[in-house]
């Protein structure tokens, strides 16, 4: 699933192609959630984008023409933007949505959710409305996160408050494990068991990789996928099983993270 380094990074790109007036604005692949909202993405032609905003894993498109574009890709979407000419690399028939500006293209193929919304609409949203502070915001407070993170509830396992976006916003498998590791932190520790100090070097640790991942396009895997490989920093074979209701892999070394 995507997580909110990539989130960052697509609206960063959407804002570079999509500068301009939007010439084409279509939903070609049959299965597009956009074929239900016909007349919504026609009034996106002539249409300008106003900002391209992430949160969490959610993607926000906002145009002056009254209507934003709400993206979450999932496990299986993807966003892809083209230059002038450049073939694309899938079929444009699998396209959910194409938009189109100076002769360069914004496409979306597959994911979870995308909708044309009325700001007022994705402000009543109850899933929206939940959901906590954007790890990599601009101003982002730790103190704030750790007590976010104690709402879990003192029995839930880090790993698994981690991954709940209604404390922290844009945290996924990756990030969870590496921020952990990067801290030192037992993921499978209980809340309760975690002092603020802990929790607040793993909320800024897991920052700060994202915030590496969201400026060179890399994501850091010393433990992730690497079970039963010696620890970078110990030695000691990683581990990894499924944690949580959602039995998410969690990637951990018993050896250095206490």
């Amino acid at each position: 699933m995507a997580e909110g380094d990539t989130i960052h990074r697509h609206a960063r790109l959407l804002r570079q192609t999509l500068a301009g007036a939007i010439d084409v604005a279509s939903a070609p692949a049959p299965d597009s959630p956009l074929r239900r909202q016909t007349r919504r993405l026609d009034r996106l032609v002539g249409a300008h984008l106003v900002a391209a905003e992430a949160h969490g894993k959610h993607l926000f498109l906002p145009f002056d023409a009254g209507l934003v574009i709400h993206s979450h890709l999932g496990i299986s979407g993807a966003w892809h933007v083209y230059g002038p000419g450049q073939r694309w690399r899938r079929p444009r028939g699998a396209a959910w949505a194409a938009l189109e500006a100076g002769g360069r293209a914004a496409v979306q193929f597959g994911g979870t959710t995308l909708e044309l919304r009325t700001p007022g609409e994705l402000r009543a949203d109850p899933r929206l409305r939940a959901l906590g502070p954007d790890i990599l915001a601009t101003g982002l407070s730790v103190d704030a996160a750790v007590a976010a993170l104690r709402e879990a509830g003192r029995a839930t396992q880090l790993g698994e408050a981690l991954l709940d976006q209604r404390r922290i916003a844009g945290i996924g498998n990756i990030f969870k494990s590496e921020g952990c590791f990067a801290a030192g932190v037992d993921p499978w520790r209980p809340i309760g068991e975690i002092d603020d100090e802990r929790l607040a070097a793993t909320v800024a640790a897991t920052r700060d990789l994202m915030t590496e991942a969201v400026a060179s396009g890399r994501q850091p895997k010393r433990i992730y996928r690497r079970a039963r490989r010696p620890c970078p920093r110990c030695g000691t074979p990683i581990r990894s099983r499924g944690q949580g209701d959602a039995n998410r892999t969690t990637y951990w070394c018993p050896g250095c993270q206490r």
